[in-house]
């Protein structure tokens, strides 16, 4: 047995408990009913309360002033929804007062009731909602704003970057075409000033010339030859390039033409283990291999020099150590030595200019790798230094191992 109906008060009781403020309006758009939270915001709002009997869209019509606007627009929604032009009809608008921002909603819906047709108006707070979306508008806006400063300050900053860039690339240009033109010009009076010197000391020593003599061109005839060399290196260092080409290279074999280049001594001992060939340019390579032998042979200890060249893969490059029971450095020095013209040693016929290491290190970071130095086991110096595998740029292995002898 379905349970009776409610009586019809219970439906005017519910109609007064809607938070909402609703009115009905009839066909004209006069107000026929409101619920008690209709009247309690109009009496809130300066109104008497009892707005039946109020043709509504005649008020919301000659409405002034800021609300103006909204109350026209929501006379026309009531009529557009009286019509059957639309079936629900939404506006959020407005409602503030001196001392609070409010936002309302209106809707307006239609409904038959005796043969006539009425619209209900219902005006809902939604403040507490709309504030909320107006602060995450405004964090939204704040935090779009911030990115767009800091897209503009690192796009300002690549630009000021690339600007630099380029104008490091003119000076290096520059300086590399002074250092090329100006390396080749002292060539000839170097040469030209020695071979004078030479020649003084062939015709007249003992002669014209005295002992002391003989002694100062000794002098003039060794400076002549260092310029010489620290012009040499300084254009090495200054013409190594990433763009030279590259390919593979055994720098077992390589090491073994460097050393019959060098002044060997016949007692010295150079093991080349077999070494994994690596993706480098042979002429920059023979430079490296010729500085660092020549350092070998330049501080050697009192013993018996011997000379170990190793490596192995390490990942994507190959690890290589360069042996030495020389006189060996101090660690503290250990990453100075590779400074231009950093010599730990007096100036001394063989005590080299400060750029051979320099020019080791330039070598090796164009080619991808780093170089570094510590103290060997039992004394003397390791030299380290990574270099591309060849294996893992896709090449065919070429050359042949070095073996031990």
């Amino acid at each position: 047995m379905l349970p009776e109906p409610p009586p019809e008060r219970f439906a005017v009781a519910a109609f007064d408990a809607l938070l909402a403020h609703i009115a009905i309006v009839d066909a004209d758009g006069v107000i026929v009913a409101v619920n008690h939270a209709w009247s309690a915001f109009a009496r809130r709002n300066g109104g008497m309360g009892n707005d039946v009997g109020l043709n509504y869209l005649s008020i919301c019509d000659g409405a002034q002033g800021q609300d103006g606007q909204d109350a026209r627009a929501t006379a026309q929604g009531i009529r557009a929804v009286m019509a059957g032009e639309q079936q629900v009809y939404e506006l959020e608008y407005p409602c503030h007062t001196p001392t609070e921002q409010r936002y309302y909603v209106a809707r307006v819906t239609r409904f038959t009731q005796d043969g006539a047709r009425y619209a209900l108006v219902a005006h809902e707070n939604i403040t507490r909602r709309k504030l909320a979306e107006l602060e995450v508008t405004a964090l939204n806006a704040g935090l779009e704003r911030r990115v767009q400063e800091r897209t503009e300050a690192l796009e300002a900053s690549e630009a000021a970057l690339q600007r630099l860039n380029g104008e490091l690339m003119d000076r290096n240009e520059e300086l590399s075409q002074f250092v090329y033109v100006a390396s080749h010009d002292l060539q000839e009076p170097l040469r030209t000033l020695g071979a004078y010197a030479d020649i003084l000391r062939q015709r007249y020593r003992g002669k014209q010339l005295d002992e002391r003599a003989d002694i100062y061109l000794g002098h003039i005839t060794e400076q002549v030859g260092r310029a010489r060399r620290l012009v040499r290196d300084v254009l090495a260092l200054s013409t190594v390039s990433e763009e030279a080409p590259r390919e593979a290279t055994d720098l077992g074999a390589l090491c073994r033409e460097v050393q019959a280049e060098l002044n060997w001594s016949p007692d010295a001992e150079l093991q080349v283990a077999a070494i994994p060939p690596v993706w480098a340019n042979p002429p920059q390579m023979r430079q490296l291999l010729g500085n660092l032998l020549g350092n070998a042979l330049k501080f050697h200890a009192e013993s018996q020099l011997r000379v170990e060249l190793s490596g192995e893969p390490d990942g994507d490059l190959i690890h290589l150590t360069l042996r030495d029971n020389g006189i060996g450095i101090a660690p503290e020095y250990a990453d100075k030595v590779f400074g231009m013209f950093q010599r730990l040693h007096g100036r001394t016929p063989t005590g080299g200019n400060g750029i051979g290491l320099a020019v080791c290190r330039r070598i090796v970071e164009k080619h991808g790798g780093r170089i570094w130095i510590e103290a060997a086991p039992g004394g003397g110096t390791a030299v380290h230094f990574t270099l591309p595998n060849v294996q893992e740029t896709g090449t065919q292995d070429a050359g042949t191992q070095a073996t031990d002898s």
